[in-house]
């Protein structure tokens, strides 16, 4: 029923609670999983307004250093999901929920899981989160892991 599966994360542990139920989901059926990291293109870049006492406005892209990041610990998770599932990584730039609904519609796959409130608890509170923008706007099924969730098989 659910054979490739689509695995979008932040790296935190709110995603990363969602693992044990990306494992189960072998016994279903799946044997793909894509793992996707979104680096937020509104956040990768900085402002610095000081220098010498004066005020100048330059902006430092940081994308670069969010991708080397990222690349370390998709390389991690790639690893341990490795075991399980043929597991394509995928770290692009964009705004994370429209980049996750377009991947799992191009990559077709036949479920969305991730964990509930990623890095920005505030934010999520005045703005919505990604988990509760896709969960909406997505025609896949989606599975959500709800934050401090205890897993038992």
């Amino acid at each position: 029923m659910f054979t490739k599966i689509l695995y979008p994360t932040d790296f935190s542990e709110c995603a990363n609670a969602a693992i044990p139920y990306i494992k189960l989901m072998k016994k279903t059926g799946a044997r793909e999983l894509i793992i996707l990291h979104v680096v937020d293109i509104r956040h990768s870049t900085i402002i610095d307004t000081t220098a010498f006492g004066e005020t100048f406005v330059y902006p430092y892209d940081i994308s670069d250093i969010l991708k080397k990041e990222a690349e370390k610990q998709m390389n991690n998770l790639k690893k341990q999901l490795s075991k399980v599932y043929k597991v394509t990584p995928l770290i692009i730039e964009g705004i994370p929920f429209k980049e996750i609904i377009t991947i799992a519609e191009q990559k077709k796959v036949s479920c969305i899981i991730m964990g509930s409130h990623g890095k920005s608890n505030i934010e999520e509170m005045l703005l919505g989160s990604v988990t509760e923008k896709v969960v909406r706007k997505s025609t896949m099924p989606c599975l959500v892991v709800k934050r401090h969730q205890r897993f038992s098989s």
